[in-house]
């Protein structure tokens, strides 16, 4: 269906003027990359209709990797839109059903369940009621996929009964196959849809669906023009060894490719749909950018130390994995923007030294940052030790520790409390020293309110109630609940031995002393990370996560990449 729709949209080019039209909207939803399900793999296809629907004269929201939050948002700034005259709606991502309704579930779903999928996800109903503002010129377009994704109780994977409301076209197939629909055929001036739908056999309409009344009406078409020589008749029935190579043309999807094509086959059986997509080729400046990239070659490790620059420049990429996702792009085109530069979210060789070079030069602003930051908190560190007495009472070391947890002096205050419960233990009676020891070996708030509650009078009361206060300052405050969920969170980073050894050996170089390194994160560990988070303005908890870890290690952006013989450090 893609080659022939792409021959009867170059046909069209050269006929109509460009089309313009007043107050329409648009609202794109594409979720493609999820955090706890298989990514998509052609949500790409439909979230490129957006320069498509500008050029058409739409004004395009779009919502890309969004949680439940984000799409309503999107819903909110269409329905404020007040639309009467088009509306058009393409989403793409994993949809669940229940019996009576179904849902676009939002990229940071885990799990959902019926009870909490209106939270997690975007109702189709909904959706569907929010279009109907503008009848008969009202289209919702469904791009399913079939990728793994774990329900909860109540819900099965995909779209369930569509019941549209009176005058909206629903449309539902592969993204691919819907991107193509929209770009080929719903937006072509005077396209009979009915017409267009019977013949896509890859997608499912429902609801309003009319002969009658085209989604955009036919253009006037200009005077004749002087008759033109007109390319070769193509050939009836193509050869084996022809359509293998038009085959190989499409797998390539280049416009080199398609003119090798026409070359080798001028009378070929495909030859006006290859002419047509050279054409495409070099009208679309997207299509431009995205062959310059391709023809880069660029390595994973190349796509992996581009991810890094743009997350040091503050551009989220959603992961330094070397695969250039919805994220990867999004984050390049906001960069390009920023750069006066034309925002196709592909990029070419001077654009990638020229974001090394800024990366570079941003990475070395923030380690001066954390230097700087670093060198003030020591400076008040010592001045609140010597404040207290430089560890000469046991008074002054608890306020000390109370303020400094991870402090210059925390090791050596930490030794000598250590002497005054040792001299307290030999002084206690015996029950209330075995009942201590039972305390400090677990050394939770719990294990201390107990010899609390069952000795308080003990000879450590004193000891355990600082130590319940500094277990419960540790770390910004946390309770015993937050820090079990924060280790949950880092327990899911699934932080193989190597990185977190690389963890390590980061921390060490910028002296925040982690302990030994061997990719266990003790104690030692956990107060180098608080560390590093409280030099740069991070939430201090001693725990990792998705955010932390990629700029500590992204923080290492001096490797070196090169590309056309232009090297960047």
């Amino acid at each position: 269906m893609r080659a022939s729709l792409v021959a009867f949209a170059a046909g069209l080019i050269a006929s109509f003027s460009p089309m313009t039209a007043l107050a329409d909207t648009a609202l794109l939803i594409v979720n493609d990359r999820y955090a706890n399900a298989q990514n998509l793999r052609e949500g790409a296809s439909v979230e490129g209709l957006r320069s498509r629907l500008q050029d058409a004269g739409f004004d395009v929201i779009t919502v890309a990797d969004g949680d439940g939050q984000d799409m309503r948002d999107g819903l909110d700034r269409l329905l404020a839109a007040n639309e009467t005259d088009r509306v058009l709606v393409a989403v793409v991502g994993h949809f669940a059903r229940s019996r009576t309704d179904s849902w676009l579930l939002g990229s940071d779903v885990d799990e959902p369940n019926l009870a909490t999928v209106s939270g997690d996800g975007l109702s189709l109903s909904v959706l569907m009621e929010a279009a109907a503002s503008a009848p008969g010129r009202s289209v919702i377009l469904l791009g399913l996929e079939r990728r793994r994704i774990t329900l909860g109780q109540g819900l099965g994977a995909g779209v369930g009964r569509v019941d549209a409301p009176q005058g909206v076209t629903v449309v539902a197939g592969m993204p691919e196959d819907v991107a193509d629909f929209a770009r080929y055929q719903l937006l072509t001036p005077g396209t009979n849809l009915e017409e267009a739908l019977d013949e896509a056999q890859s997608l499912r309409a429902f609801g309003f669906v009319s002969s009658d009344l085209p989604y955009f009406p036919a253009l006037t078409q200009a005077p004749a023009p002087t008759p033109t020589p007109q390319p070769p008749v193509p050939s009836q029935q193509p050869t084996t060894d022809e359509t293998a190579l038009w085959e190989a043309a499409v797998e390539l999807d280049t416009a080199g490719a398609y003119r090798a094509y026409v070359n080798r086959y001028p009378n070929g059986f495909y030859v006006n749909d290859a002419r047509a997509r050279i054409d495409a080729f070099e009208n679309d400046p997207t299509a431009q950018a995205r062959a310059a990239e391709e023809a880069l070659n660029l390595t994973r490790d190349q796509r992996q130390q581009i991810q890094r620059s743009l997350s040091i420049l503050d551009y989220d990429t959603r992961g330094i994995d070397g695969i250039f996702g919805t994220g990867t792009r999004n984050a390049i085109r906001g960069w390009q923007e920023a750069n006066g530069l034309p925002t196709t979210s592909y990029l070419d060789a001077p654009q990638i030294n020229t974001l090394s070079q800024q990366a570079s030069v941003r990475a070395a602003e923030l380690e001066e940052e954390a230097r700087i930051a670093r060198e003030a908190a020591e400076r008040a560190d010592r001045a609140y030790w010597q404040v207290t007495g430089q560890g000469s009472t046991e008074e002054g070391l608890r306020a000390y520790l109370g303020r400094y947890p991870d402090g210059l002096f925390a090791e050596l205050a930490e030794d000598r409390l250590e002497q005054y419960e040792r001299a307290a233990r030999a002084e206690a009676e015996a029950r209330d020293r075995a009942a201590w020891d039972v305390a400090r070996g677990a050394d939770t708030v719990p294990a201390y309110q107990g010899y609390l509650n069952d000795y308080p009078e003990g000879a450590f009361r004193d000891q355990a109630q600082a130590r319940i206060n500094q277990l419960q300052g540790n770390g910004g405050g946390l309770t015993e609940a937050q820090r079990a969920q924060l280790q949950a969170q880092e327990n899911a980073l699934n932080l193989p031995p190597v990185t977190r050894s690389l963890i390590e050996q980061r921390l060490a170089a910028l002296g925040l002393e982690p302990g030994r390194i061997d990719g266990r994160f003790d104690e030692n560990t956990r107060r180098a990370i608080r560390r590093y988070q409280r030099a740069r303005g991070l939430d201090v908890t001693g725990y990792l996560n998705q955010p932390s870890v990629v700029r500590l290690l992204a923080e290492t952006v001096g490797g070196i990449l090169q590309i056309d013989g232009i090297i960047n450090r």
